[in-house]
């Protein structure tokens, strides 16, 4: 689970910056940018051939550690380029978005192995993951990467401002309305799966709602944590950012990022034991 969540914030992270008008923001927080996301990279890769091997049996996982090599060689690629960013803009934001787009994969992929293993059977393949699952569960791994991604974005870039007093509010105004965007997204997707599972469409597991129950402690660090208090903090960094006070932002972004790390923690935790994202 550590290493999806690694996966998901870095993949989230570059995404997100590929958003923006990175030539309104310091070069100096891009360069961050840069490290932080190669350091959860690498991190995710190792601790991932390290319990795998380097050759894993699980072609997923293989993916998954290619995706998220490939995501760090972008990052490196970011560190580098980071103080030419005002005049190359354009080639900035695509080298965050392609790298960004390595990290989801990552995420997406190291998700599915896992969630796979605890579904099926020990050493046999008699119960995989239906079409409609995996699909799910990877869109689900790209809605809470972004949620990730934005808020973590956004309370760093907040804390920049001490620093960069000449960066506009535009920057933060921008990654906040990404951050209200993402978790409204998250509450939506959460809606629609909770239905699907409850209606059995397409083969959804009908027993899926009862199991729940039975995770009910998790399922309330999931919603009411990950989900509803995250929204919340959104909605008052938003007026926040309006009113130009970026410490206020920064932080209120502080507890609600732990709190949406936490609430996709328990998500990744309820995929692995329903094999269905809630």
């Amino acid at each position: 689970m550590v290493v999806t969540l690694l996966y998901s914030i870095a993949g989230g992270m570059l995404v997100v910056l590929a958003t923006g008008r990175t030539e309104q923001i310091a070069w100096k927080f891009l360069r961050l940018i840069g490290l932080l996301t190669f350091a959860l990279t690498c991190v995710a890769t190792v601790w991932s051939l390290r319990i795998h091997g380097l050759l894993a049996d699980d072609a997923l996982r293989m993916w998954a550690a290619i995706s998220g090599a490939v995501a760090g060689l972008g990052a490196v690629a970011i560190v580098f380029i980071a103080p030419q960013s005002p005049s190359i803009a354009r080639v900035f934001r695509f080298v965050c978005l392609i790298a960004g787009l390595c990290g989801l994969a990552a995420c997406g992929l190291s998700a599915l192995a896992s969630t796979a293993e605890m579904v099926m059977p020990a050493r046999t393949q008699t119960a995989p993951l239906s079409v409609l699952a995996a699909a799910m569960i990877v869109l689900g791994q790209l809605f809470g990467a972004m949620l990730l991604g934005s808020i973590t974005i956004s309370w760093l870039l907040g804390h920049a401002y001490l620093t960069a007093t000449k960066m506009t509010i535009a920057p933060l105004r921008h990654f906040s309305w990404m951050l209200s965007w993402s978790i409204g997204l998250r509450i939506a997707f959460l809606v629609v799966s909770v239905l699907i599972a409850w209606c059995g469409i397409g083969g959804a597991p009908p027993t899926i709602l009862a199991r729940l129950e039975q995770w009910w402690l998790i399922a309330t660090l999931r919603i009411g944590v990950g989900l509803v208090a995250v929204g919340a903090f959104a909605y008052m960094v938003a007026e926040c950012v309006r009113l130009r006070s970026t410490q206020s932002a920064t932080g209120i972004l502080y507890f609600g990022s732990v709190m949406a790390y936490v609430g996709e923690l328990a998500s990744q935790q309820l995929v692995r034991e329903l094999g269905w994202p809630i």
